[in-house]
């Protein structure tokens, strides 16, 4: 039997915001500027970058249900079933990173190629080892839904930190007169992965396993039907509708981001005004933590997203038609924007583990980190899309990179796809969660009061 435990507390909350930002000081590092890195400073053609993005990701995409399953098999030997893959990948993960910014401009164009594919797919596999038993590791630290919504709540807050810190250092550090100084990614990416070390250090000793993840109908040990594992996937339609919802929002938002320093740059004509936009995102940020908690209760968590992502919607909707020149004006709109769809990527998290818990619902048993890898999966497919989409939506509009200033064409289809695409991404992730996800407020509670009937009735047999 699993060892005595202390109580769910303020620790666990803690600990899990150390271990988002723990990832996101490495993933979310790469995502905001490891194609900038290609593009402007190895001089890497636009076009090869999405091609590279694309077969890595897609790779990175398959080989997530693959160690969510080997995650599932192992035994728990009485220090957790997630948490030590935490520990033995989280080093490694961090090496990689940095590798992957290391200034080989100077390479010919073929080896330069091969570096990025290289060290882009080791560090992919690395990050999955230690992010699929992260995300499980929710679903087993309690069963609560409220207590499941402050899990959400606080992973979100991790990496809102390192997103706030990342936007208002990057531009700052990085740039120099507008351009792109090549040493200092590398520095600035092995500070952040010592952070992201440290801090899932910590999650590993903070966070614990409360939930024993056994099957409710006890069978006998066999080994992994992948076949099987995809057809269970294909009934658990809560988990169905939260990998469609993520993937369209994602690949919308995602292009966006990645267009991010473009706009600021190329567009705004100044780089470091992205920086005062992650200054200001503290705000928003705050609001969104301290507010999301209230309305989720009130309203639903299936509910409020979609009634704040229609709002961004909205406001993305006006911005396309009138545009936006004044960059302190366009920060404070969308500062104004990230309230409309904070409500999508704070509590998104907490679907998933609904999703567990409908797996168990329906199927009579656990499998964390299979369900939880299968969402990953669709996400990273999702930045697969969304990182080649944003280069190709360069070459598509004709972006130079090697030169220092666009033509007035190409700022102004920026900022066209800049509104176009957050649009067209999160409307279609609306209408998924309305007329696919099946769990609204009631649903839920009602799923949650059958699993504890359930398990007291097998505590009592």
């Amino acid at each position: 039997m699993k060892k005595e435990v202390r109580k769910f507390s303020m620790l666990d909350k803690i600990g899990y915001t150390l271990g988002d930002m723990g990832c996101c000081c490495t993933e979310q590092f790469r995502s905001a500027y490891l194609s900038v890195f290609y593009t402007l400073v190895l001089q890497v053609n636009p076009a090869h970058s999405a091609i590279l993005f694309l077969i890595t990701k897609i790779w990175d995409a398959i080989n997530d249900p693959i160690i969510g399953a080997l995650v599932d098999s192992r035994k728990d030997t009485g220090k957790g079933k997630f948490i030590p893959w935490i520990r033995a990948f989280a080093l490694p993960m961090a090496v990689t990173c940095v590798l992957g910014f290391a200034n080989i401009r100077d390479w010919a164009y073929g080896a330069k190629l091969i570096y990025m594919f290289v060290t882009y797919v080791v560090y992919e596999i690395l990050y999955t080892c230690v992010n699929v038993p992260y995300g499980s590791l929710s679903s087993v630290m309690t069963d609560d839904v409220n207590q499941r919504t402050d899990l959400s709540r606080y992973r979100s807050l991790g990496g809102t930190i390192f997103m706030t810190v990342a936007v208002i250092i990057g531009p700052l550090f990085l740039y120099k007169d507008n351009q792109p100084v090549p040493e200092r990614f590398v520095i600035l990416s092995a500070a952040f992965a010592a952070v992201g070390f440290v801090c899932l250090m910590l999650t590993s000793f903070w966070c614990k396993e409360r939930i024993v993840a056994e099957p409710i109908v006890k069978e006998e040990k066999q080994k992994i039907n992948y076949l099987e594992v995809i057809k269970e996937i294909g009934k658990n339609r809560a988990l169905i509708g939260c990998m469609l919802a993520s993937f369209i929002g994602m690949v919308g938002a995602s292009v966006v981001n990645g267009l991010n320093t473009y706009l600021y740059k190329d567009y705004f004509g100044n780089v470091k005004l992205s920086a005062m936009s992650g200054m200001l995102s503290v705000l928003w940020s705050l609001i969104a933590f301290i507010g999301i908690k209230f309305v989720a209760k009130k309203f639903g968590k299936k509910e409020w997203i979609m009634y704040s992502a229609t709002f961004s919607v909205i406001v993305y909707a006006i911005l396309h038609f009138f545009p936006i020149t004044d960059g302190m004006t366009f920060i404070i709109v969308n500062g104004i924007c990230y309230l409309g769809v904070c409500g999508f990527q704070v509590l998104i998290w907490a679907l998933v583990n609904d999703s567990i818990d409908y797996h168990e619902l329906i199927h009579g048993k656990r499998n964390e980190g299979i369900v939880y890898s299968a969402y990953s999966f669709v996400r990273k497919l999702a930045n697969a899309v969304s990182a080649s989409l944003a280069n190709f939506a360069l070459v598509w509009i004709g972006y130079d990179y090697t030169a220092t200033t666009q033509t007035a064409e190409v700022t102004k289809s920026i900022w066209s796809g800049y509104t176009t695409l957050y649009v067209v991404g999160y409307l279609a992730a609306v209408l998924v969660m309305k007329f696919v996800y099946p769990l609204t407020k009631e649903k839920t509670q009602e799923m949650i009061d059958t699993l504890a009937k359930r398990r007291a009735e097998k505590n009592e047999a």
